[in-house]
């Protein structure tokens, strides 16, 4: 279950969005929702999906469940969930895994998302069995679709995206300075689209002022802590964020008294976090271009056509990989049915054996005692087949029969 860029925009996905400091908790809290047997969290900029396996239906609770944690009304943004079952769960994360449900099509991150995802699952016990087998399966899947297909050659990035935004409202950026808050991936990208394009200054802010220095000697730009924002936001043409913070840390008064020392220089302003890092009022401002990680979406989708080709033949691989899942499970399953079978077997045999190493203990004719063991066992193990068949047969179920014969037919015969 989950909500992602395809089915609503970032104010309700921010909503949902779970923090890297609260995932531990939030696995916790999920597993613990009736029903749930195994479970997993994924979080991203462009998604937040619920994985779940259990014996009996537990979408609703799992819903209830995470509007709840986030302290909305029960099912406030049930419309804008999706809800996916079975083969076709699989279906999905092998699309996630390998990019091709990305808003970047081919774009290689999420996979690492997601087996942070699986990591913290896996070490906080959330995972069962078959759900474990699941993610394996879908990165296994995801590896061959990059492998086979060009969908991840030469893919176009956010980052990539935010400069060609860039040049739009400045072209050329020569001479142009920007301020880039955080410290991750995807500000390292970002820095390095604006290097080469040929950015004159670049400053990087981080909460770590350590972490900030580390990144900003890689581009020969400056650095600085989140307490120096309001001082250097005047100074940059360009501001980028994007960091893991909950709340804004770009807020609309720091943006207005930039825009004011600045005389009406506009100042292009691109948030690519969830939850948002930039103060969505800011946007009603003079001078202030103001964008959000869904507004790359219309650029993204022009440089993404001659994917197309490859995201069909994606598709194809991934339904053979659903195919071979599916029989891994259908296996799994009928073991598990085995083995319950052979317990409750073991038991009954025990049980008896007890009473009729009793009865020879107690000098009773050793022929009858092994009579009267046969009859019994054989009484016990077929009671209740026996039962499920006259009901069957009540009730016309002909499918059921036809399997209790096959089952018990004689091969030799």
């Amino acid at each position: 279950m989950g909500i992602s860029h395809q089915t609503a925009p970032i104010a309700i996905r921010e909503r949902l969005a779970f923090s890297a400091g609260q995932l531990p908790d939030a696995l916790l809290g999920l597993a613990a929702v009736p029903s749930v047997e195994g479970c997993a969290i994924l979080s991203t900029c462009n998604r937040t999906e619920l994985y779940l396996s259990g014996s009996k239906p537990t979408m609703h609770a799992a819903s209830d469940w995470l509007h709840d944690w986030h302290g909305l009304s029960p099912g406030q943004y049930q419309e804008h969930l999706y809800k996916l079952e079975h083969s076709a769960c699989l279906f999905h994360l092998i699309k996630v895994v390998s990019g091709a449900d990305s808003m970047i099509i081919g774009e290689p991150q999420v996979a690492g998302q997601v087996k942070s995802a699986w990591q913290l699952a896996s070490e906080g016990n959330t995972l069962d069995t078959r759900l474990d087998r699941m993610f394996q399966h879908a990165f296994a899947g995801a590896k061959r679709v990059r492998t086979e297909t060009h969908i991840g050659r030469d893919p176009v990035t956010l980052p990539f995206a935010a400069m060609r935004l860039a040049r739009q409202i400045f072209g050329p950026l020569e001479g142009r300075s920007a301020l880039l808050v955080g410290a991750g991936e995807m500000i390292g990208d970002c820095a390095r689209h604006f290097k080469d394009s040929g950015m004159e200054r670049m400053t990087i802010a981080n909460r770590s002022p350590d972490r900030a220095a580390a990144l900003a000697e890689q581009f020969d730009a400056a650095s600085c802590g989140l307490d120096a924002l309001a001082e250097l936001l005047p100074r940059h043409d360009l501001l980028i964020a994007c960091t893991a913070s909950p709340d804004p840390v770009v807020t609309r008064p720091m943006l207005e008294q930039a825009l004011g020392s600045r005389r009406r220089q506009p100042i292009f302003a691109l948030d690519l976090s969830v939850p948002r890092n930039i103060d969505p009022a800011a946007n009603d401002l003079e001078d202030i271009f103001l964008y959000t990680i869904d507004d790359l979406h219309g650029i993204i989708e022009k440089n993404q056509e001659k994917r197309q080709a490859s995201l069909r033949q994606a598709m194809n691989l991934i339904e053979a990989e659903v195919s071979a899942f599916e029989r891994w499970l259908h296996l799994h399953d009928s073991s598990t049915t085995l083995k319950l079978l052979r317990q409750r077997a073991q038991i009954e045999r025990d049980e008896l054996l007890e009473q009729a190493r009793s009865q020879l203990a107690a000098g009773r004719d050793p022929d009858d005692v092994l009579k009267r063991f046969g009859h019994r066992l054989l009484n016990r193990l077929l009671h209740g087949p026996s039962i499920r068949m006259r009901q069957a047969a009540e009730q016309s179920d002909e499918e059921l029969l036809a399997a209790a014969r096959f089952f018990f037919q004689d091969e030799d015969r």
